[in-house]
């Protein structure tokens, strides 16, 4: 196991669009080296090692355990295969980098924190939206005070996403719940982030339009309830009638708005008489990698110094259960309350 100052070896699982992207972020971060990659698929692992032919392959995670020599996994797989591979990888007495959702049900989520807290080992779910430079300067911006006190909120994502499109995931196509569990999790995750507060309550409802490509719901609206008496509208849809992303997120507040204007960028702000929003500076990134690479350096500092993983299982859990709740809000018609609906699913808050 590496220590402080120490090269960490990391087996990459899972060689699709995005754990292609790991591959990139990991050769080029300088504190961590690929001492595997996993894919059943040969065509993929052949394509891996043409960009990295120095790092072994292996069809399975039992050739990559034994084989040895890692010192964390990385897990880029299909959510619907995390319970077994996450088991196994504890097992093994490692620990564990796995991609969004944890899980496509909410209780195996819960047994794959379970599971790591039982093995004494760090688990962390890639929620790398939180480390993009408008994440961070959006959450300080809105703690300062600078604009008054959160009151409410429009979180608005549009887009017409091609499924079949090369470099996507295909399983989304035929999954239930495509946007909430893929996409609107994310949104929700930074939702909880930047505003410092849980959601109390929410309204929900998911559809799919006639003419879309995906097998269930691909549009989710939703009202959210925060601590504080905040409240946040959402819209969130892969099926838009335009190719084009359509993106906002406005915060009103007592003494102004905060909004971002596009999905990784354009931070401005205003006072209630001022003409038009002012923009407000934020470092450059390369979204997907240089976020990415920040998530990685923080769970290696924990590995590190033995402090708490960052975007660790129970965070995930509080904004996965949002995202089922929102699921039975929409079946049910009726608001859901998450105190209880954490308690009914045994979810400690």
């Amino acid at each position: 196991m590496a220590g402080r100052g120490d090269t960490h070896r990391l087996l990459v699982v899972g060689l699709g669009n995005r754990g292609t992207m790991w591959g990139e972020v990991i050769a080029a971060h300088g504190r961590a080296v690929m001492s595997g990659a996993v894919d059943p698929d040969p065509e993929r692992r052949e394509r891996f090692a043409a960009a990295h032919p120095a790092v072994p392959l292996h069809p399975s995670l039992e050739a990559a355990f034994d084989a040895g020599g890692h010192d964390a996994v990385v897990l880029v797989t299909p959510p619907d295969g995390h319970l077994e591979q996450a088991r196994a990888v504890f097992s093994a007495g490692l620990p564990l980098l796995a991609e969004k959702p944890l899980a496509l049900d909410l209780a195996e989520a819960a047994e794959i924190v379970r599971l790591g807290e039982a093995a004494g080992l760090p688990l962390t779910v890639g929620l790398n939206f939180r480390y993009l430079p408008v994440t961070a300067k959006k959450r300080a911006l809105l703690a300062s005070g600078t604009y008054g006190t959160p009151g409410f909120g429009r979180f608005v994502y549009a887009r017409n996403r091609d499924g079949r499109r090369p470099g996507l995931n295909r399983y989304p196509l035929a999954m239930r719940h495509p946007m909430m569990l893929e996409q609107t999790v994310h949104h929700l995750d930074l939702i909880r982030h930047v505003y410092a507060r849980e959601v109390v309550a929410l309204s929900c409802r998911t559809w799919n339009p006639p003419w879309s490509m995906y097998a269930h719901d691909s549009n989710v609206d939703a009202l959210l309830w925060l601590e504080g008496e905040m409240e946040v509208n959402y819209h969130g849809t892969w099926t838009g009638g335009s190719n084009t992303i359509a993106f906002e997120w406005r915060t009103d507040l007592s003494d102004g708005i905060v909004v971002q204007r596009a999905l990784f960028a354009d931070l401005a702000a205003a006072r209630p008489d001022d003409a038009a929003p002012t923009p407000v500076p934020i470092a450059d990134a390369r979204p997907f990698l240089d976020d990415t690479s920040a998530l990685l350096s923080a769970f290696l500092d924990a590995l590190e110094t033995g402090g708490p993983a960052p975007c660790d299982g129970r965070d995930h859990l509080a904004t996965l259960a949002v995202a089922f709740a929102g699921i039975e809000a929409s079946g049910s018609g009726r608001v859901v309350h998450m105190r209880d609906f954490m308690a009914a699913h045994g979810i400690a808050p």
